[in-house]
């Protein structure tokens, strides 16, 4: 079987298409949708759940990503003919949804906002590589905010829920869940050969946490002195698991100081830091969207409010 790729077929539900496609001989993508909304990202979230609930003999895993859904199966014992059968029965039978309710937790990840680690890493940029407007200056300045300040006040005073979880170990991007925080940015051209570990950047509509020093291509604005991807065992999130946030999770960013980073850092190091984990609450999207609507009409940004 090696070599399959390309479309094995798509189904047609309740107005919402679903394209199968091979990825070798042991995954198939799932594609939910074209275009990435919160919508179509609980969708794929919901139906790889659904997927593993059936618990198909030899279905391995599912990892739902934006709006696609990787299925990890055993070819020799689920041909692919098999479970494309098995995908197409459940997708006419959920695709007509229109409210999605699943598990969510909240999960709070303390950040230095405007700290010197990513301003030393923006400063090396300019050195070796080219020139570059300082990172939360050019964030600020081109999503018409008064400064660094007021970024700051948008960025933390929402929510951010994780669309899903890879490109690097644990690396998660997250979109903000009150639209009046929501910024647009462009990417580094070229990118950085190096990022801090734990440093926030935002790119697109998203925002991601840099798990490990790596290229990358955000605007960097603050850092964080915790862990999302770890060995440790010693740390609670890491004792059956080496990642901290999953698809459907939701993130508080917590502003912290510099003497406060260097404690958790401290405790961090001697592996006695304890995670603020809200765990099970229930997402409704149709609750979220009649909220958000209604955040949308007041027009004001989070940031400005008395």
């Amino acid at each position: 079987m090696a070599g399959l790729t390309g479309e094995i077929g798509t189904v047609d539900a309740e107005g919402r298409s679903l394209r199968c496609l091979l990825a070798g001989d042991r995954f198939m993508l799932l594609e939910v949708a074209q275009r990435m909304t919160l919508a179509d990202n609980l969708r794929a979230i919901k139906f790889a759940d659904l997927l593993l609930e059936r618990k198909i003999e030899g279905l391995i895993e599912t990892l739902p990503m934006f709006v696609s859904v990787l299925v990890h199966y055993d070819s020799i014992v689920l041909g692919p003919q098999r479970l494309f059968d098995i995908v197409r029965s459940l997708w006419l039978e959920t695709a007509g949804e229109d409210d999605i309710v699943i598990p969510s937790r909240l999960i709070e990840i303390p950040v230095q906002y405007l700290d010197p680690w990513t301003e030393e890493c923006v400063e090396d940029y300019r050195r070796t590589i080219g020139a570059m407007e300082d990172n939360p200056d050019f964030v600020a300045r081109i999503n018409g905010l008064s400064g660094p300040k007021e970024l700051v006040l948008r960025h933390s005073s929402t929510q951010h829920w994780v669309g899903g979880v890879g490109f690097s170990p644990g690396l998660p991007d997250l979109m903000p869940l009150d639209p009046r925080s929501m910024l647009s940015v462009p990417k580094y051209n070229p990118p950085r050969l190096w990022t801090p570990r734990g440093a926030i950047g935002v790119g697109g509509g998203f925002t991601s946490i840099y798990t490990t020093r790596s290229p990358g291509g955000y605007y960097l604005i603050g850092r964080t002195p915790v862990a999302i991807y770890s060995l440790d065992t010693r740390l609670g999130p890491f004792r059956r698991k080496a990642t901290l946030l999953a698809p459907a999770d939701r993130v508080k960013f917590r502003p912290i100081s510099r003497e406060e980073h260097d404690e958790i850092e401290a405790e961090m190091e001697a592996g006695s830091y304890q995670y603020l984990v809200w765990d099970y609450e229930l997402f409704s999207l149709s609750r979220h969207q009649k909220w958000a609507a209604e955040m949308t009409e007041l027009d004001q940004p989070v940031s400005r409010r008395a």
